[in-house]
């Protein structure tokens, strides 16, 4: 229900962002980034991956290839480029699941970002309480510019990919 946006108000506005890209986001994907996805569950079988996805420009699903529309565009989240992020953490997730959630009682809470300070570590700098299933932060087009003041310009593109947009 809560993929479906029940009881979930940002999880569908996300999930739309993720395939139709965002030009005011910088890129989540490198040239010679490879997302995989296995025949198998588990991973560990032995014939070629069902979906490799090669930056965002080679899209292997099955026996069917081809090249983005995309492919020469630079310095935005491009189109379906959020999607192949969260498909690779969900490969990730879900091959690793009982390491990330060893009691399944938990599975179903929602997320919430903190971030505290202060001599004592204890005065509540920044927080966000998930309102859906995939929002982490207040500013999802640049998630971690909440850092900016403790980490600097680095927070709005730490992955120092394509950015057309200015953030100064």
């Amino acid at each position: 229900a809560m993929c479906a946006g029940i009881s979930a108000p940002d999880t569908l506005p996300e999930i739309i962002r993720g395939y139709l890209g965002d030009k005011s986001a910088p890129e989540r994907l490198g040239k010679d980034d490879i997302v995989t996805v296995p025949v198998s569950a588990d991973g560990d079988d032995e014939n070629e991956p069902f979906i490799v996805i090669k930056g965002i420009t080679d899209v292997k699903l099955g026996s069917i290839q081809y090249q983005s529309l995309w492919k020469n565009e630079k310095g935005y989240q491009r189109p379906a480029e959020l999607a192949t992020v969260r498909l690779r953490v969900m490969v990730e997730v879900l091959s690793n699941l009982g390491e990330y959630v060893p009691d399944q009682r938990y599975l179903d809470l929602r997320g919430a970002t903190y971030l505290f300070g202060g001599e004592q570590c204890d005065e509540l700098l920044y927080e966000h309480v998930d309102t859906g299933v995939l929002s982490y932060s207040k500013t999802m087009k640049r998630p971690l510019s909440f850092l900016q003041p403790y980490i600097g310009e680095i927070a709005l593109n730490p992955l120092g990919l394509g950015d057309t947009v200015k953030t100064n």
